[in-house]
């Protein structure tokens, strides 16, 4: 495919993965939680459920070293943000059990596109701010970058 200076692709693999697994936290949660992509101005977002809310983020993606000289084919390794938010600590739907609800939820399920099932790498205190607690959990996937021959110079 040969793009133009002024068109994007009109699908992106990152956005795909993150659908997925906004799509699988949804079929599992139903009406229990809100699951969105993390806002676009997180300064202004303000939590509308009842229980919390996970929010979905790509976060990085890692690459190896490429020493080859030939087509660029490298494993990604994508990290993937669930930001949970709740009103409570430690109650039913609390954010310290929501953490491990998140992690047994996700862990081991394989995003579209993806090659490699999500594995937990981290879990962490954000904040707490207006009554709300903010945990984070880092998931990690792999799926394959290979170069795109149709992209031009200075795009």
């Amino acid at each position: 495919m040969v793009m133009s200076h002024s068109s994007i692709p009109p699908h992106s693999l990152t956005c795909d993965v993150s659908q997925s697994i906004v799509e699988q936290l949804q079929d599992i949660v139903d009406t229990t939680l809100a699951v969105e992509f993390y806002p676009e101005k997180p300064a202004t977002y303000r939590l509308n459920h009842a229980n919390g809310a996970l929010l979905v983020n790509y976060a990085r993606s890692n690459y190896p070293k490429h020493n080859e000289t030939g087509a660029v084919i490298r494993p990604r390794t994508m990290i993937l943000t669930v930001t949970i938010v709740s009103r409570g600590l430690y109650d039913r739907y609390g954010a310290v059990p929501l953490v491990d609800w998140v992690l047994a939820m996700l862990s081991g399920f394989t995003p579209e596109h993806a090659d490699k099932p999500l594995a937990p790498i981290k879990d962490y205190f954000v904040q707490h701010q207006s009554g709300l607690w903010f945990y984070g959990v880092d998931f990690e996937t792999e799926v394959v970058h290979v170069q795109s021959l149709g992209v031009p110079q200075g795009f």
